[in-house]
């Protein structure tokens, strides 16, 4: 029997980095409601397979406001799988899923784009750097993707108003990231209906004032990772587990060298991107440093630097390690051709505090991790 413990690195998202094609055209149209009547001040946005990163490390996305008569227009739209949305907040919010501009040849698309309300209504504030008032065209993207990656993702967008942000969704899975031209925040996962709570974003530089620890961080990650994918290839052996557990040991040795330094790192140090590799190399640790590190961590979540439903892997796991039941069933053990879940507090209501944390029911979760172990027993 063996604890069932994340062994890699997280990916919140996927960012669609494949190359686009070599020309790109004009998207337009208008934005309605389901009446027809026409929706001015709609914030439009296009998001393309073709995009590539902005310079603050966030996808690129096309925007626009919808007129007086209720046109927008996307320049330089590139050909290829993309969605196209529009978010009137009171009107509602829509999107088109067939907006892509096909053939190998530039041509100019018109579209409509219906707005409906939804059935939820999800915000919070934006802090912007200590040294830094926030840009007027600082906008919050809500991304959703479909769950076998399908298509391109679902993107909503708002603008930030007295440093808030408020958008009606529909249900699904979601993450927020407030992004501006120079700086954006990390990205915040979380599911609706479910989540209740205002969703608080932190801007910061892509790197922080320290980017050179953003690297050995990184760095650190990369050799954590490369001594468990050694370890999984070598069969789990002794002996590469026990290289496993050296690598591991000189990872926490230099990451207690940085926080004796500089404290505990924050995304206004490292980066939002680091906050990810400060986590991951603290799941990797031992139980005591876990339970130091957790009041540090769950700040980080707080202010949006990293996902709350990566701290709730990592509560869980300071919880079972100190054998007392867990509070989002994240634990399990996997043993005789099957995965189980260690004990859990209230399980009754253990989906409504996953959904708070952006979690999914603990049932496609446990099947996920069964396919995962015994692939040719699922069925």
């Amino acid at each position: 029997m063996k604890s069932l413990v994340p062994s890699h690195r997280l990916a919140l998202s996927t960012l669609l980095l494949a190359c686009g094609p070599a020309f790109a055209a004009t998207l337009s149209g208008i934005v309605q409601d389901a009446s027809g009547r026409r929706v001015a001040g709609a914030l439009v946005v296009g998001n393309s397979a073709a995009g590539k990163d902005d310079a603050n490390g966030a996808p690129h996305r096309w925007v626009a406001t919808s007129d007086a008569a209720g046109r927008f227009t996307l320049q330089d739209f590139p050909a290829g799988p993309c969605h196209v949305t529009a978010n009137a907040d009171a009107a509602g919010s829509g999107q088109e899923r067939d907006a892509c501009i096909a053939g190998d040849t530039p041509a100019s698309r018109e579209e409509t784009i219906v707005v409906r309300p939804q059935p939820a209504r999800i915000g919070g504030h934006v802090t912007p750097p200590a040294d830094a008032a926030l840009a007027h065209d600082a906008i919050v993207f809500v991304a959703h993707r479909a769950a076998d990656g399908s298509d391109p993702m679902v993107v909503y967008g708002t603008r930030i108003v007295h440093e808030l942000w408020a958008l009606a969704l529909p249900d699904g899975t979601w993450a927020a990231r407030a992004v501006t031209p120079a700086v954006a925040s990390g990205s915040t996962r979380f599911l609706l209906p479910g989540r209740t709570a205002p969703i608080d974003l932190d801007l910061a530089t892509p790197r922080g004032s320290h980017p050179e620890i953003a690297d050995e961080l990184h760095a650190l990650v990369a050799k954590d990772q490369a001594a468990r994918n050694a370890f999984i290839a070598a069969g789990e052996s002794d002996e590469s587990g026990a290289a496993m557990a050296r690598v591991d040991d000189a990872n926490l040795a230099r990451l207690k060298q940085i926080i004796r330094r500089y404290g505990w790192p924050t995304g206004a140090l490292v980066g939002n991107d680091a906050m990810i590799d400060v986590w991951t190399l603290t799941q990797h640790a031992p139980g005591p440093f876990i339970a130091q590190a957790l009041p540090h961590l769950k700040a980080a979540a707080d202010r949006g630097e990293i996902a709350w439903a990566m701290l709730a892997l990592m509560i869980d796991r300071d919880l079972t390690d100190r054998k007392k039941p867990q509070i989002y069933g994240s634990q399990a053990t996997v043993a005789d051709g099957k995965v189980t879940l260690l004990p859990v507090q209230d399980e009754a209501h253990l989906d409504e505090r996953r959904a708070r944390v952006g979690l999914g029911p603990e049932a496609d979760y446990l099947a996920q991790m069964q396919k995962l172990f015994f692939p040719a027993g699922t069925h």
